[in-house]
Formats: C-alpha cells, sequence, structure tokens
C-alpha cells in the first residue's frame, strides 16, 4: 500500500516550483526530448495523446511542439497552473486540466492515439486499474509509454540536497511508493490487455512501451471492463460534439 492520495497532492502542491526548475536542468532537458522522441517514433500527429500526471506540462509542451493535440492531467493543482502558465509564456498550444488519475479518466473509448504515464504509478492504490483505464482509452494500435522508479542508489547521489532527501525517503521508508522493475512493470501492463514492444531498466527507474491490441473485439489477454462515466460525458452519449480527445463539450 501506498501513502495515502492527500499526502502526494500536498508535496506536489509545494514542490512545483522545484520540478519546474528540475525540468529546465540540461539532463533533465534531454530526459524529456527522449521520451518525447520515443513516443513520437510510435504515434504519428495529431495523436491525440494524453499526458497522466503531467507535472509542470515538460513533456506534454513537447509533443505540442511537435504538432500533438495533448492535453495534459494532474491532480496537484499547482502542478497544473505552472503547466499553464509555462504554455502561455512559450505560447504553446496545450490543455491541462486537473484530475486525479487514480479515478476513472474523462476520455472517450478508443478516442487517444497516446499516452504518456511518466513516474505516476508508483503513488497509485490501484495500478492495475489505472492501466486498465489506460487500456480503455487507446485506439487500437495506440501506444502508451510508461516509467517507474526502479530501487537502486543513482538518485541517492544528485547534488541535490532536497532530492538526495526525497529519494531517501522514498527508498527507506516502507510503503511510501511502490517500487518497480525489468519484470514487474512489464507484467503490471501486459495483465491489462496491452503489448509490451520495449521495457528498458534505467538509472533509478523502468520504462516500458505498450501497444494496444487491434482486434477489439477478441480480448488480447484479459478483457477489462469499461469503469468510465456513464452519465452521458462520453463523446457522443449526450448528442455533443467530441473534442479532439473524444470529450463532449
Amino acid at each position: 500500500m501506498t501513502a495515502p492520495h492527500w499526502f502526494f497532492r500536498f508535496m506536489y502542491d509545494r514542490e512545483s516550483a522545484a520540478w519546474e526548475r528540475r525540468r529546465d536542468e540540461p539532463g533533465q532537458r534531454e530526459l524529456v526530448k527522449r521520451i518525447a522522441d520515443e513516443l513520437a517514433n510510435v504515434v504519428a500527429p495529431p495523436g491525440p495523446v494524453a499526458d497522466l500526471g503531467c507535472g509542470p506540462g515538460a513533456h506534454a509542451l513537447a509533443l505540442a511542439r511537435r504538432g500533438y493535440d495533448v492535453i495534459g492531467v494532474d491532480g496537484s493543482p499547482r502542478m497544473v497552473e505552472v503547466a499553464r502558465a509555462r504554455a502561455a509564456r512559450d505560447k504553446v498550444d496545450a490543455t491541462f486540466d486537473v484530475h486525479d488519475v487514480s479515478a476513472p479518466l474523462l476520455f472517450a473509448d478508443a478516442s487517444l492515439g497516446g499516452v504518456l504515464a511518466i513516474l505516476v504509478v508508483q503513488h497509485l492504490p490501484h495500478p492495475a486499474a489505472f492501466i486498465a483505464e489506460i487500456r480503455r482509452c487507446l485506439r487500437p494500435g495506440g501506444h502508451l509509454l510508461i516509467t517507474a522508479p526502479a530501487r537502486d542508489s543513482t538518485s541517492l547521489t544528485s547534488r541535490n540536497l532536497y532530492w538526495r532527501l526525497r529519494a531517501a525517503c522514498y527508498q527507506l521508508v516502507p510503503g511510501v511508493v511502490r517500487f518497480y522493475d525489468t519484470n514487474s512493470l512489464p507484467r503490471l501492463v501486459e495483465d491489462q490487455g496491452l503489448t509490451v514492444v520495449e521495457c528498458n531498466g534505467g538509472p533509478g527507474r523502468v520504462s516500458v512501451l505498450a501497444r494496444a491490441c487491434r482486434d477489439r473485439v477478441r480480448p488480447c489477454s484479459s478483457e477489462v471492463p469499461s469503469k468510465g462515466l456513464r452519465n452521458g460525458t462520453r463523446a457522443g452519449m449526450d448528442g455533443s460534439r467530441p473534442g479532439p480527445f473524444g470529450i463532449s463539450g
């Protein structure tokens, strides 16, 4: 069991400025570029693409600059404020909304060409339900790129004292976050019916690129019933016209 939801919302609201500064560091900018490149290699613009747990919006903005329709969502209102301000400052067309990604996602079935979930799954109490929702929202042939922290000592060597202490708390205090490796993260993704295309382990993290099954009639491996909203907010259910992400408006 991970720490309660309110803890991470409180923490990330207060870390928003620190995360924005961190994303401007050369090493972090290169990492953001590599992640955007990896998704762009398998998802053609305009997507659309959802960045779940978008934080200050670095990945969403990187994709928007490449011509993708991008929406970033995060449970931290302050993180979303930072992302919106950065998009306005840089004159980048991207949408950011506050939404708890541990709840059902507000996208129509099979409406997304790509999904990013960068360092968010480790905080969620029900990671399998999160992946099942992503699968529901992906088009057949759409792709998920997900990363999660791995338990090693790399993050403890940061030159910044705050990030070293934060990493030490995560690694040494049981139950604060959930760690993954190159076996457990692919298994989590495959158990929800996605096909793992690639899995990579790196310093302090593991990443998986996965594809949604093209056969929507026959389940890929385990069919998970849709758990999205049933009150008419999905595309076409209330007669309104869906936006690029299948959200009626």
